[in-house]
């Protein structure tokens, strides 16, 4: 019997697309019949799409597709005998791709060699002009222009004379003579930015590898991160969060920007006796800056840090448990099952931990001792714990309210989702360190900052 209804069902299938495809055959006859022979083609075409054994839409897909093609072809003469090479070499691109279109179905349409050699003449003559074209805009300086050329010639023929040089000319000329004049007005980052974009294109470009180097030597910035000799109460913080905003700057990348190493540097200042604890003065920071030969020098210096925590601490609230309860229907003789509560009791477990830091930053010329940027950071960074215990089923488990079982799904699944909370509260250890990595992240980014313009 299943079978059967398969053999029923399979057999349908193939009359509702045979019948489609001879619906879609007849609407293409009706138009071909008053000459739209694009319109019945198309539909013609869907029709051997649906049924490839359809005789009719083939039959009628050959002769509509045929005058298609050959009013495809009547364009490509016309514009060729109107010497509008562009568009008769376009026609025929249509022409063609409209034959693999019909020749996906297995029909063949046919264009003719000399239509072809026709064809490669035309396309010929056409890149020609667009070469020349090219040129003139070239002579002109009008860049775009002459890209747009090179480019169409090389859509077609990527060896056509020596377009590849061309096209790379009048993409890369202008980029090239905005990186000049960045460079003549010191803006050596735009200048670095627009060399490496002529770079990512071809391997070298008016000695662009060169300049390139050359303005990254003369924008470049080298930067020390004072390391105070005295000891004071936060100073195990303070070393830390220069630690953190070394690694932080070395990560960025920045190829602008050039940390002196601070073990050299320390060993600098001891052999010249030169302490930097509260760098203010002009002469001591020019001097710095003589001897390590940093331009710049990052302070970094934490003021203040605070611990507090609230310990952990439960509390035991009335809950009920949902169970199911069978009994005996003496009525109906049947058993069944009523909803009921038990009184339950169930724990919520709360503690917190929180840590702040308070660091003060400055950035200063080592030319002139000025400081250039100040700014303090307070930031906090705070762990919560509060988780619910139950010996019982937590799923079937509803809060009092108000003496009453507050039965809603919401306030169940509250209770549920306080009993998948985290028991394990961050340490002290743990803040302190997300507080390093935030606060290094943002004088990182403060800093990184005055120097991306």
């Amino acid at each position: 019997m299943k079978k059967v209804i398969l053999v029923l069902i399979f057999g349908s299938l193939i009359l509702f697309s045979c019948t489609s495809s001879r619906s879609l055959s007849k609407k293409a006859q009706k138009l071909e019949d008053i000459s739209q022979y694009q319109s019945a083609s198309e539909l013609y075409y869907q029709a051997v799409r649906k049924n490839p054994n359809n005789i009719d839409a083939i039959t009628g897909m050959k002769r509509t597709g045929d005058r298609v093609l050959k009013d495809y072809l009547s364009q490509f003469s016309k514009a060729k005998l109107n010497q509008n090479y562009k568009a008769a070499t376009y026609a025929f691109i249509e022409a063609v791709n409209y034959q693999k279109k019909i020749k996906k179905l297995n029909i063949d349409l046919t264009i003719s060699d000399f239509q072809k050699e026709d064809f490669r003449v035309v396309r010929n003559r056409y890149l020609n002009q667009e070469y020349e074209k090219g040129l003139k805009s070239i002579d002109d300086e009008r860049f775009a222009d002459a890209e747009s050329s090179f480019n169409e010639i090389y859509k077609f023929d990527k060896d056509y004379k020596d377009v590849k040089d061309l096209r790379d000319i009048a993409y890369l000329e202008p980029i090239y003579r905005k990186a000049e004049k960045a460079k003549s007005n010191k803006e050596y980052r735009a200048a670095y930015r627009f060399y490496q974009s002529i770079l990512s294109r071809v391997n070298n470009y008016k000695d662009s590898k060169k300049e390139l180097t050359y303005v990254l030597k003369k924008g470049r910035v080298n930067v020390m991160i004072l390391t105070k000799k005295v000891n004071y109460k936060y100073q195990v913080y303070t070393k830390s969060i220069e630690s953190y905003t070394e690694s932080s700057i070395i990560n960025s990348k920045d190829p602008f920007i050039k940390l002196v190493d601070r073990e050299n540097m320390q060993a600098l200042l001891d052999e010249q006796d030169l302490s930097v604890s509260g760098l203010v003065n002009e002469n001591q920071a020019v001097e710095l800056g003589s001897i390590t030969g940093a331009n710049y020098a990052l302070s970094i210096e934490v003021t203040n840090f605070a611990h507090n925590e609230t310990p952990l601490k439960t509390n035991t609230f009335v809950g009920y448990e949902k169970y199911q309860e069978k009994y005996y229907n003496k009525q109906t003789e049947k058993t069944g099952y009523r909803t009921k509560y038990k009184r339950v009791r169930y724990s919520i477990h709360t503690a917190s931990r929180m840590v702040n830091l308070t660091t003060h930053y400055k950035l200063i010329s080592l030319k002139t001792g000025e400081i250039l940027d100040s700014k303090i950071f307070d930031e906090y960074k705070h762990a919560d714990l509060n988780y619910l215990t139950y010996n019982g089923n937590v799923k079937k488990l509803y809060p009092e309210k108000e003496g009453k079982i507050n039965t809603s799904y919401v306030a169940n699944q509250e209770l549920v989702e306080r009993s998948k909370n985290s028991r394990v509260l961050a340490t002290k250890s743990q803040l302190t360190n997300e507080l390093y990595q935030l606060i290094s992240a943002k004088i990182t980014n403060k800093f990184l900052n005055e120097f991306s313009k």
